[in-house]
């Protein structure tokens, strides 16, 4: 069962990063699938890992595209990516005490992501 499926609604017209929004859902839904398939908690958190390079390194890269297209909301969006991956590396600890994610976790990625997408990013697409 997926959290999240890519859809036309979430295409912003700027490839690089659809690509990149499409590899976060790839990778929530992994996750996911593997939380969901009672997999280890090395496993999980293998992917969990991965997951967590992969929005760093997305925010990176979001920002320097915003900073070459001249985004005047630029301070704002990285304040934002903070925050995010902030409250991620809570969820990250926590998994990392217990060895279980919370519905909370699945909760928390598919609103940033939607909402992260629809509202914040399509800014600087429209821009």
């Amino acid at each position: 069962m997926t959290v999240m499926d890519w859809s036309e609604a979430l295409r912003l017209g700027v490839e690089e990063m659809d690509l990149q929004h499409q590899r976060l859902i790839e990778l929530i839904n992994r996750l996911h699938d593997l939380h969901e398939a009672e997999a280890s908690a090395v496993e999980q958190g293998k992917t969990l890992d991965e997951l967590a390079k992969f929005c760093v390194e997305h925010f990176t890269e979001e920002e320097a595209y915003m900073e070459r297209v001249g985004f005047a909301g630029l301070a704002a969006h990285k304040h934002i990516h903070q925050q995010l991956l902030e409250e991620f590396t809570e969820h990250s600890e926590a998994f990392e005490k217990t060895g279980a994610f919370t519905s909370k976790f699945f909760s928390f990625l598919k609103l940033w992501l939607k909402a992260h997408i629809n509202g914040i990013d399509r800014q600087y697409a429209d821009a």
